[in-house]
Order: structure tokens, then sequence, then C-alpha cells
């Protein structure tokens, strides 16, 4: 099933984009290029019902932090 994002309600594309912005902070935590800290900080930018679907979706990516990691480079043989 294909979905047009451009014709989500405006709450529903909000709700996509503080997942994104969600994911990124996951990612950036667990790469240690941001301090533990980042989630909050980002969370208190946030009115009520965004800083709640925010911190929803990065309990949901700090449950899969293997996803987030950067595979280390080998050499060419």
């Amino acid at each position: 099933m294909d979905v047009n994002l451009a014709n989500l309600p405006a709450d529903e594309k909000q709700k996509i984009e503080l997942d994104k912005q969600a994911a990124y902070a996951v990612w950036k935590v667990v790469n240690n290029q941001a301090p533990q800290s980042l989630y909050q900080d980002e969370a208190s930018a946030l009115v009520d019902w965004q800083r709640e679907v925010y911190l929803a979706s990065v309990e949901k990516y700090r449950a899969q932090p293997e996803a987030f990691i950067i595979p280390e480079a080998t050499a060419p043989e």
C-alpha cells in the first residue's frame, strides 16, 4: 500500500518528523557523537504532545541500538 506523505494531515506529518528526529538522536548517542542528555534537551524544546511522541520514539529506537551502530570498515584484501 503506497501512501503519499504529502497528503497526510499536518499532525501526522509532525509525528513522522518527530520520529525521524528521535531516530537521528539515538543514532548520534549510540555512535558517541552526542551525550545521553540530548534526548531531554531536544524534548524540552517541544510542546506536551510532541514531547510524548518524541520520547516514545526514542525508547522504541533505544531498544534496538545494534541497528544504529556504524559498521567498522574492513581493509581490502
